[in-house]
């Protein structure tokens, strides 16, 4: 039987210092018990092709004496299938959804899709993207609702096979608030009075428009004003990268706090990604909560919502890097107009993004597929 209003949410173990699904998750979990409406648990998964070794101590004697997710009577799927198995290949984490899917007594299930498959680039990544794909719509047949964090993949889902409830739901910011903390933020940035802070969340991650920051930041530098690029998270500093008269400030990892306070003393937020800023982006969603101009780039993946919000974030197409870099230098010339559209940006998120909002929606999406079922 079905634990007694238990919600289980179900996420691959954290493979490195840095991730931010996992991150994403113990917020989610911890705003979920926050309600004190239903006991929440977090269970860790053992990446592995083949087995679903999913494992939570905390569990131990509060569903009925039984420590698996499956005996809860909701369970929620954080998915990407890079942090299941090896190149996204876990069919072991399918079969054993669709196994629970078929037995009398069972959860309702939930799929949260953060990646859905990768793209055809050669023959390689072709055969990673079938795999991927069949093992989505395995996991998509699996549940009885599912949630993806970007318009586009909640559109291409309603329309496959096997046709699950598919609700848009976007991430929120995995940082605590501190945007009080401005000043305090900028003295350990070190930038002067009149100076101005460009940040980033890594200089040589994957899908990063590198090209486009540092040449915004050089370009910031050129027209006189004091410019420190503040680069937040891991990876190298990469500081050959950065032009003369620009200050790179590249502290390495740091726990959420402390990186909050210095990102709470950036002026503009630089979100140039190779698929165009979208809501599945933790990063953006922190600039954004912390009252910070946006500048991104608008791809195949960005979402209507943030293409409409033109009073909360600047976007320039992906390609455009001149573009790009033109719109940093208006901003960073013109202090009302930045203002302004860091104000917009935080109403954005307060209206659409923050954890209460979003955590409403994930709850009534949830009680719906129990009413169907």
């Amino acid at each position: 039987m079905a634990g007694r209003g238990v919600l289980a949410v179900v996420v691959a173990h954290r493979q490195s210092q840095a991730d931010g699904i996992r991150d994403y998750t113990e917020q989610l979990v911890e705003r979920l018990r926050a309600r004190g409406d239903r006991p929440v648990l977090l269970f860790s998964r053992r990446p592995s092709p083949w087995t679903v070794r999913i494992r939570g101590p905390e569990a131990a004697g509060v569903i009925a004496g039984h420590a698996g997710p499956d005996r809860a009577a909701t369970l929620v799927l954080q998915y990407n299938p890079f942090s299941h198995g090896r190149r996204g290949f876990a069919p072991g984490l399918a079969l054993a959804m669709l196994r629970m899917r078929c037995r009398r007594s069972r959860p309702i299930i939930a799929l949260m899709v953060h990646e859905t498959f990768v793209d055809a680039k050669n023959w390689r990544w072709l055969l990673m993207h079938v795999w991927q794909r069949l093992q989505l719509r395995a996991l998509q047949l699996a549940a009885d609702v599912v949630f993806c964090t970007i318009e586009r993949w909640s559109d291409d889902l309603r329309r496959a096979w096997p046709p699950a409830e598919v609700h848009h739901l976007p991430v929120a910011s995995n940082l605590p608030d501190r945007r009080e903390q401005r000043a305090e933020g900028r003295a350990r940035i070190g930038v002067l009075e009149h100076g101005l802070v460009l940040c980033t969340f890594g200089l040589d991650h994957a899908g990063r428009l590198t090209g486009h920051i540092v040449e915004a930041a050089a370009a910031v530098a050129r027209a006189g004003r004091p410019v420190v690029l503040l680069t937040l998270g891991t990876g190298r500093p990469r500081r050959e990268l950065v032009a003369p008269g620009v200050t790179l400030a590249a502290p390495g990892f740091l726990p959420d706090t402390e990186a909050a306070i210095l990102l709470a003393g950036a002026d503009l937020f630089l979100a140039a990604f190779e698929d165009g800023v979208s809501t599945r982006r933790t990063s953006m969603m922190a600039a954004l909560q912390h009252e910070i101009a946006v500048v991104g780039t608008d791809g195949h993946l960005t979402d209507e919502l943030l293409r409409h919000a033109t009073g909360a974030l600047r976007l320039v197409a992906v390609r455009e890097r001149a573009a790009f870099v033109a719109a940093v230098c208006s901003l960073a010339a013109n202090d009302g107009e930045r203002r302004a559209l860091a104000a917009g940006g935080r109403r954005l998120y307060d209206e659409r993004f923050d954890w209460p909002v979003l955590v409403e929606r994930l709850l009534d999406a949830l009680e719906s597929a129990r009413g169907a079922r």
